[in-house]
């Protein structure tokens, strides 16, 4: 299901991403509406689920989390019950950003952040492979960062509006 987002609604929605503490009153000037009614269209993009919600980048070397890992997942068997199982499993592993269920050669990407090798081994050893289901982890390291955004392009979608 889509929502029908017109021209100012992706204004908005690109604005938020660039600076989700941007004031109301910078947004309407920036989009050109009065205050109100762009708190309401915020609000009415929040309510039908656009914008989920607001978060910080934060340094990960700073806060001592600075080895991003991305690990292929393949399952020894491709049940519900069983792939339900490895998901509850997952949801609960703070250090997974992100689970993505794929195709081809591997069923799962995770996106694993943690300080260092020393510590992904110890998640890797006393938790992931603890995961009931798991055949085989495939690891990656990531040497270097070329880029990372979140902001996701919404002014040119192929609407005429």
């Amino acid at each position: 299901m889509s929502v029908k987002l017109d021209h100012t609604d992706r204004q908005i929605i690109d604005l938020l991403q660039e600076n989700g503490r941007i004031t109301n009153n910078e947004l309407s000037r920036r989009i050109g509406l009065t205050t109100t009614p762009t708190l309401e269209r915020v609000k009415r993009l929040e309510r039908e689920g656009v914008i989920r919600g607001y978060t910080a980048w934060i340094d990960r070397e700073l806060i001592e989390k600075g080895l991003t890992v991305f690990c292929r997942i393949k399952l020894t068997v491709h049940q519900l019950g069983e792939m339900e199982e490895f998901s509850k499993h997952i949801g609960n592993l703070p250090e997974i950003l992100a689970c993505y269920n794929t195709t081809g050669e591997y069923d799962y990407l995770l996106h694993v952040v943690v300080k260092d090798t020393v510590e992904y081994e110890q998640f890797l050893r006393k938790k992931l492979t603890q995961v009931p289901g798991v055949d085989r982890i495939y690891t990656s390291i990531v040497l270097s960062v070329l880029k990372e955004q979140s902001k996701i392009e919404v002014s040119n979608n192929g609407s005429s509006d």
